[in-house]
């Protein structure tokens, strides 16, 4: 190991540092976060004490989890969340002008064992059905069945799935 090496690995472990206790906040800033629960870098919280997390609960980076002061997020137990996923709560009412006024915010509930793909974006207003697998760059605009594929913009059902007994977290 060169010198040069040696001399970045304090650095990077002072970041490493820094970052473990920025999530510690930010978790705690959370409605709640379940145990064995992780988010990678870059995840984006907006009204954090409107989140709650379940156990077992992966979220990959950039991610947007944006709830609003009057639409909460509900995350379930054992949900696996891919890179650049948008979740958010709040939209405005094109019907009715002007658009800066009129603001529509709806919670979000995502039920366990759901898989969402990279780059979806879940709409105000949604229920996920647990058993649900939300397919890579859906639009998800309206309620998810339980066990069923989803894919498309916005998302329609692809397939239906059976019932599992499988989970994407350790099994109980």
């Amino acid at each position: 190991m060169g010198i040069m090496r040696l001399l970045t690995l304090p650095g990077k472990f002072l970041i490493q540092i820094v970052w473990q206790l920025m999530g510690m906040y930010r978790i705690k800033t959370l409605g709640s976060f379940g145990t064995n629960s992780h988010f990678s870098h870059n995840v984006k919280f907006a009204f954090p004490s409107q989140i709650f997390i379940g156990n077992d609960v992966s979220i990959a980076r950039s991610v947007d989890i944006g709830a609003s002061s009057k639409g909460s997020i509900s995350i379930g137990d054992r949900c696996a969340i891919a890179a650049g996923v948008r979740i958010v709560t709040a939209t405005h009412d094109l019907y009715h002008l002007p658009v800066t006024e009129v603001g529509i915010n709806r919670p979000i509930v995502i039920g366990e064992d759901v898989w969402i793909g990279t780059g979806a974006i879940i709409l105000p207003g949604v229920e996920i059905k647990s058993g649900a697998v939300i397919a890579a760059g859906a639009v998800v605009t309206k309620d998810v069945p339980p066990d069923c594929v989803v894919g498309g913009v916005p998302a329609k059902i692809i397939k239906s799935l059976p019932a599992r007994n499988v989970r994407f977290g350790k099994n109980d």
